[in-house]
């Protein structure tokens, strides 16, 4: 970790102005363990740092991350048109492969 980078510098201004501030606490923990894993270590816990990310990602776009999770429909018609696109594709993908004695 660089002490000189800004977002050092800013979280370093940020817990000193308060130790108690919960958000410098998330971003230094996801700070830790993404140099961590950067550097080839394992983490004890990943899903604690997908939530973390999640949350600040989710902080960043201005969306409360306790919301309930909205359920949207998909038509029929429109799941039918993604199947048949689907595997019109993989049947595309399939003629496209040379078979091992055109090699």
């Amino acid at each position: 970790i660089n002490p000189n980078h800004p977002v050092i510098v800013d979280l370093l201004a940020k817990v000193k102005a308060s130790e108690s501030d919960e958000a410098a606490g998330n971003t230094a923990e996801v700070l830790f363990q993404t140099a961590l894993i950067e550097s080839g270590y394992e983490i004890a816990d990943p899903s604690a740092l997908v939530n973390r990310v999640y949350r600040l990602m989710s902080k960043e776009l201005g969306v409360d991350p306790d919301s309930p999770l909205k359920e949207i429909e998909v038509p029929e018609d429109e799941e039918e048109a993604e199947e048949e696109e689907k595997d019109d594709s993989e049947e595309g993908d399939e003629e496209e492969k040379p078979e091992k004695e055109d090699l």
